[in-house]
């Protein structure tokens, strides 16, 4: 039986997040529906990915919020908060690259440690 789970997200550039889903092995896809269940209809989603059989959609409110992501829980392999929790990991380390890069820094490092933690190191451009 199928559980489908609305998370809300503070996930509000697109781009970035379209950036993100490539880097975590995602594939994009601009449109698309996301299903709620049974007795709830198809939805419009903004966009969807894809990968090795997941398929998760992407629906924003209004233009001040965030997109949610939306999970059939029988479509994925794996728990809903580690797919949450990758593609965030994944958000935040594209927009501090996006927003250092427009503020004049530049990336020295950018890696993920054994803990899963992400570690960067910037600098300033004269």
């Amino acid at each position: 039986m199928s559980h489908i789970t609305k998370v809300k997200t503070q996930l509000k550039d697109r781009e970035v997040l379209r950036m993100s889903l490539s880097k975590a092995g995602y594939r994009y896809h601009d449109g698309g529906s996301c299903y709620y269940g049974p007795l709830n209809p198809y939805k419009n989603a903004d966009f969807s990915a894809s990968r090795e059989g997941e398929r998760i959609a992407f629906k924003r409110v209004s233009d001040d919020a965030g997109y949610d992501i939306i999970v059939d829980s029988e479509l994925i392999s794996r728990k809903r908060q580690d797919i949450v929790d990758e593609i965030t990991q994944a958000y935040s380390q594209e927009k501090i690259m996006k927003l250092a890069r427009a503020r004049g820094f530049s990336v020295l490092t950018n890696r993920t440690n054994a803990r899963g933690q992400i570690e960067m190191v910037l600098r300033k451009v004269a």
